[in-house]
Protein backbone atom coordinates (compact mmCIF):
# COMPACT_ATOMS: atom_id res chain seq x y z
CA UNK A 1 0.00 0.00 0.00
CA UNK A 2 1.35 3.47 -0.56
CA UNK A 3 0.08 5.67 1.81
CA UNK A 4 -0.16 9.08 0.22
CA UNK A 5 -1.44 11.87 2.60
CA UNK A 6 -2.04 14.36 -0.66
CA UNK A 7 -4.68 11.89 -1.90
CA UNK A 8 -8.32 12.56 -1.22
CA UNK A 9 -9.75 9.26 -0.79
CA UNK A 10 -8.60 5.40 -0.30
CA UNK A 11 -8.44 3.11 -3.38
CA UNK A 12 -7.77 -0.30 -3.43
CA UNK A 13 -7.24 -2.71 -6.49
CA UNK A 14 -9.25 -5.77 -7.81
CA UNK A 15 -6.34 -7.77 -7.75
CA UNK A 16 -5.98 -6.50 -4.03
CA UNK A 17 -9.76 -7.75 -3.48
CA UNK A 18 -9.01 -11.04 -4.70
CA UNK A 19 -5.91 -11.11 -2.84
CA UNK A 20 -7.84 -10.88 0.09
CA UNK A 21 -10.50 -13.52 -0.85
CA UNK A 22 -13.63 -11.40 -0.43
CA UNK A 23 -16.96 -12.03 -2.07
CA UNK A 24 -19.16 -10.19 -4.24
CA UNK A 25 -21.64 -9.46 -1.77
CA UNK A 26 -19.83 -8.06 0.57
CA UNK A 27 -19.24 -4.74 -1.96
CA UNK A 28 -21.60 -1.94 -1.99
CA UNK A 29 -22.00 -0.05 -5.56
CA UNK A 30 -20.55 3.86 -5.59
CA UNK A 31 -20.64 6.89 -7.65
CA UNK A 32 -17.69 8.44 -9.44
CA UNK A 33 -14.85 10.99 -8.78
CA UNK A 34 -12.63 13.17 -10.02
CA UNK A 35 -8.80 13.86 -9.91
CA UNK A 36 -7.02 10.80 -9.51
CA UNK A 37 -6.36 10.13 -13.83
CA UNK A 38 -7.20 11.80 -16.30
CA UNK A 39 -11.51 12.79 -16.63
CA UNK A 40 -13.83 10.95 -13.88
CA UNK A 41 -12.85 7.70 -13.02
CA UNK A 42 -15.57 4.56 -12.65
CA UNK A 43 -15.12 2.68 -9.23
CA UNK A 44 -16.70 -0.60 -9.75
CA UNK A 45 -17.57 -0.60 -5.93
CA UNK A 46 -16.68 0.29 -2.24
CA UNK A 47 -15.71 -1.99 0.79
CA UNK A 48 -14.77 -0.90 4.64
CA UNK A 49 -11.77 -2.79 5.65
CA UNK A 50 -10.08 -3.06 8.90
CA UNK A 51 -6.02 -1.74 8.18
CA UNK A 52 -3.80 -2.19 11.17
CA UNK A 53 -0.60 -0.14 11.64
CA UNK A 54 2.59 -1.38 13.86
CA UNK A 55 3.46 -4.21 16.14
CA UNK A 56 2.48 -7.24 18.30
CA UNK A 57 2.01 -5.43 21.16
CA UNK A 58 0.85 -1.66 19.87
CA UNK A 59 -1.13 -1.92 16.80
CA UNK A 60 -3.89 0.85 16.14
CA UNK A 61 -6.73 -0.40 13.90
CA UNK A 62 -9.61 1.31 12.03
CA UNK A 63 -12.57 0.48 9.53
CA UNK A 64 -11.41 2.39 6.44
CA UNK A 65 -13.88 3.00 3.25
CA UNK A 66 -12.12 2.02 0.54
CA UNK A 67 -13.52 2.69 -3.29
CA UNK A 68 -11.81 -0.23 -5.64
CA UNK A 69 -11.36 0.84 -8.81
CA UNK A 70 -9.28 -0.52 -11.75
CA UNK A 71 -5.94 1.73 -12.36
CA UNK A 72 -2.77 1.16 -13.13
CA UNK A 73 -0.91 1.45 -9.88
CA UNK A 74 2.47 -0.30 -9.39
CA UNK A 75 0.94 -1.34 -6.03
CA UNK A 76 -2.17 -2.86 -4.28
CA UNK A 77 -3.76 0.50 -3.14
CA UNK A 78 -3.59 4.10 -1.93
CA UNK A 79 -3.94 5.27 1.70
CA UNK A 80 -5.24 8.90 1.45
CA UNK A 81 -5.64 11.67 4.08
CA UNK A 82 -9.14 10.18 5.35
CA UNK A 83 -6.94 7.22 6.71
CA UNK A 84 -4.08 9.21 8.02
CA UNK A 85 -6.93 11.83 9.81
CA UNK A 86 -8.82 8.81 11.28
CA UNK A 87 -5.47 6.88 12.97
CA UNK A 88 -3.81 10.66 13.66
CA UNK A 89 -0.99 9.96 12.30
CA UNK A 90 1.97 12.40 12.36
CA UNK A 91 4.60 12.12 9.06
CA UNK A 92 7.95 12.63 8.70
CA UNK A 93 8.76 12.97 5.03
CA UNK A 94 12.49 13.10 5.51
CA UNK A 95 12.32 9.50 7.23
CA UNK A 96 9.70 7.89 5.12
CA UNK A 97 8.02 7.54 8.81
CA UNK A 98 4.54 7.49 10.19
CA UNK A 99 4.09 8.14 13.99
CA UNK A 100 0.48 7.48 15.52
CA UNK A 101 -1.02 7.02 18.85
CA UNK A 102 -1.20 3.43 19.46
CA UNK A 103 -2.93 1.51 23.15
CA UNK A 104 0.12 0.71 24.30
CA UNK A 105 1.76 4.85 23.44
CA UNK A 106 2.97 5.97 20.36
CA UNK A 107 3.33 3.65 17.16
CA UNK A 108 6.24 4.35 14.74
CA UNK A 109 6.24 2.91 11.53
CA UNK A 110 9.20 3.35 8.99
CA UNK A 111 9.05 2.45 5.50
CA UNK A 112 9.98 0.03 3.32
CA UNK A 113 12.97 1.60 0.95
CA UNK A 114 13.24 -1.23 -0.95
CA UNK A 115 9.80 -1.49 -1.92
CA UNK A 116 9.55 2.32 -2.22
CA UNK A 117 12.03 1.67 -5.10
CA UNK A 118 10.77 -1.62 -6.65
CA UNK A 119 6.99 0.59 -7.24
CA UNK A 120 9.63 4.17 -8.33
CA UNK A 121 11.14 1.59 -10.79
CA UNK A 122 7.53 -0.08 -12.00
CA UNK A 123 6.26 4.29 -12.36
CA UNK A 124 9.20 4.75 -14.61
CA UNK A 125 9.00 2.29 -16.70
CA UNK A 126 5.29 2.68 -17.08
CA UNK A 127 6.06 6.21 -18.11
CA UNK A 128 8.61 5.47 -21.00
CA UNK A 129 6.27 2.72 -21.86
CA UNK A 130 3.34 4.96 -22.34
CA UNK A 131 5.60 7.92 -23.80
CA UNK A 132 6.69 5.30 -26.52
CA UNK A 133 3.34 3.92 -27.40
CA UNK A 134 1.88 7.44 -27.70
CA UNK A 135 5.13 8.42 -30.25
CA UNK A 136 4.12 5.67 -32.05
CA UNK A 137 0.19 6.01 -32.11
CA UNK A 138 0.74 9.03 -34.63
CA UNK A 139 3.49 7.17 -36.90
CA UNK A 140 0.72 4.03 -37.20
CA UNK A 141 -2.06 6.89 -38.76
CA UNK A 142 0.18 8.14 -40.85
Amino acid sequence: MLVDGGAGLNLISPAGISKLQIGEEELEVTSTFQGVNPGRSHPKVKITLPVMFGGELNYPTERIVFDVVDLPLPYNGILGSPTLAKFMTASHYAYNTLKMPGPLGVSTIPSDEKDAIICADKIYRDAIAAEIAAAAAPAKES
